[in-house]
């Protein structure tokens, strides 16, 4: 995971345009790489994470370990949709290859712009539904959806200023 995702974050982490003293969700964290390149970059920002797997938790924890003791990574263990989140407002919020394990896009994306602060911004990454197909992802884990419907239900839950480009998967940017 942490190999195979490495180019896709650096370049979300760029789009992301991190500023000192943002507040960042990611969902989805894995083993904690995304938000330990982030630390890498802005001392200041405070990250928090949430990721449905106990095993990721773990990892996560441990690769991050110095910044949770420093207080500035917070990471939670539980179902995004049905967690209470520590913080209530971000400036940003992110996930990497996770929107395949939502059954439907309506109830994250609403979740996701309620704890977003004003003109805050979510970052999403994944790749098209053909390469899940290629890859025989199997359709009882994986929600293969396309860029359309994706955008679609970002529209739907009141996101603006939604942009997206592909560049070896779907980058997408949308605005509360």
């Amino acid at each position: 995971m942490i190999k195979g995702n490495r180019d896709k974050y650096e370049t979300l982490i760029k789009e992301m345009d991190i500023h000192t003293e943002d507040k960042l969700l990611e969902i989805g964290y894995g083993p904690g790489l995304g938000i330990h390149m982030i630390t890498q970059i802005c001392e200041s920002c405070t990250i928090h994470g949430v990721d449905f797997s106990k095993l990721m938790y773990k990892k996560a924890s441990d690769y991050n370990k110095t910044n949770i003791d420093k207080g500035k990574v917070h990471l939670q263990y539980g179902d995004y949709l049905n967690i209470t989140i520590d913080q209530t407002q971000y400036d940003k919020i992110f996930c990497l290859n996770v929107i395949y394990f939502w059954d439907e896009l309506h109830k994250p994306f609403e979740k996701t712009r309620s704890l977003l602060r004003k003109n805050g911004v979510f970052y999403i990454f994944m790749v098209k539904a053909e390469t899940l197909i290629k890859k025989k992802a199997p359709d009882s884990v994986f929600n293969k959806y396309s860029i359309e419907q994706v955008v679609g239900a970002l529209k739907s839950a009141d996101f603006t200023e939604i942009e997206h480009y592909f560049n070896k998967g779907y980058y997408i940017k949308a605005k509360k």
